[in-house]
């Protein structure tokens, strides 16, 4: 026979007769629920948040890197006629050099948008529109470029977009940005004679580390999406490696991030099987966009009064790609040294006519002002727009 207790009922202090084995049942229950949104909350909570200090150390890197690549390069060249050179520059042809930047920053995020729409994730247009823009920035203050992902899933929780859908979101769109990049590098490699003309064989070895590293990493990418014994045989690999504790105090800590990241890039591999056309739809963007970034040095050329023709054009667009290809392994925010040396390698190269030392530094200079320092100005911009967004939304809620 089941044990009855009484209790007061707070509306008329009546009696209430409560079964102790439901109410235990009920308590369990409610325990259960709390801990599970307790759970779901410090999941929240502990999402990797921007690291304000750690990104203004990066972003002081990045100067004192750059400071140090221009000392050395003018070290090597005649300072004076690069002043002389940037006097006489012609202004119509440096603003349609600005014009594409900007045309291939506005249409740089779409990739982002077209996937996060094809997810119906809760973040709306404008929400992964900015989102998408912030890349820049922070890929640009960070070690071989890879600052802009983690904070862009951070970007979506903000918006109440689940860390394991932001991130499909944004592995899917690294996939169509890497496939798009490779497919104007492995064309560039039909002119390979031309633009390693001037490496020697002691510099040769960057632009094969470079292509290696570009494929490799799609590569990887694409095994982590689709197979998950690969994602076995890293993790086991990495649980091997901490048994040295050295390593293994800084290495362990990561392997729960770095499973969690495997298994939304499965995730985002399904989206894509899915939904092909979007993808498809997304590298196509991905290529127009970068069409404009990699035509810009067509322009800084002619501003500077080298005679290039325009049925040299892709020629030149092919070159850009080639140089950034080959200094992608730089680690170096930004790739900082490295990517000067190889705009200033290739664009002296005879293939676009008689351009002197001079003009390849000039145009080095303008080129690399324009596509990090002003495209890393606009990302910034872009991301305290957001920011503000979210503070006036929060505001306008409560």
């Amino acid at each position: 026979m089941d044990i009855k207790d009484e209790e007061l009922n707070n509306d008329n202090n009546t009696p209430v007769i409560v079964d102790n084995e439901e109410n235990v049942e009920t308590v369990e229950a409610t325990e259960t629920q709390v801990a599970e949104v307790q759970d779901s909350t410090d999941s929240t909570e502990d999402e990797k948040k921007p690291n304000r200090k750690k990104h203004i150390i990066w972003v002081l890197i990045a100067l004192l890197a750059t400071v140090v690549t221009f000392v050395v390069i003018f070290n090597f060249n005649d300072f004076n006629a690069t002043i002389n050179e940037l006097a006489h520059v012609d202004g119509v042809n440096m603003w349609y050099a600005v014009i594409c930047l900007f045309i291939y920053f506005l249409t740089y995020p779409l990739s982002t948008c077209l996937i996060a729409k094809r997810s119906k994730c809760k973040a709306s247009f404008i929400d992964s529109y900015f989102i998408g823009a912030t890349e820049h920035f922070f890929n640009g203050i960070t070690p071989f470029s890879t600052g802009g992902q983690p904070i862009q899933v951070y970007l979506y929780t903000k918006r109440k977009v689940k860390p394991s859908e932001s991130t499909g979101i944004i592995a899917t769109n690294f996939i169509a940005f890497l496939v798009a990049t490779n497919i104007y590098a492995i064309v560039s490699l039909f002119f390979y004679g031309q633009f390693s003309a001037n490496f020697t064989d002691a510099t040769r070895w960057m632009i094969i580390l470079g292509f290696a590293m570009n494929l490799f990493t799609l590569a990887f990418i694409i095994l982590i999406c689709t197979c998950s014994f690969v994602r076995k045989w890293l993790v086991s690999i990495l649980r091997l490696i901490c048994k040295w504790k050295f390593i293994g105090k800084y290495v362990e800590k990561s392997i729960p991030a770095f499973e969690e990241y495997c298994a939304n890039t499965q995730i985002a591999a399904k989206m894509i099987l899915k939904s092909p056309l979007t993808f498809i739809g997304a590298i196509l963007l991905r290529i127009i966009s970068l069409a404009f970034y990699y035509v810009m040095p067509f322009f800084i050329l002619r501003a500077l009064g080298v005679d290039v023709s325009w049925n040299v054009l892709p020629l030149i667009m092919l070159a850009s790609s080639f140089a950034i290809t080959t200094m992608v392994w730089v680690p170096t925010p930004g790739g900082t040294g490295g990517i000067e040396f190889a705009f200033t390698t290739i664009f002296t190269i005879t293939a676009f006519g008689a351009i002197s030392s001079s003009v390849g530094v000039t145009g080095m200079v303008l080129w690399r002002f324009l596509t990090y320092y002003v495209l890393m100005i606009l990302s910034f911009i872009t991301y305290i727009s957001f920011n503000i967004a979210g503070k006036r939304k929060v505001n306008k809620d409560a």
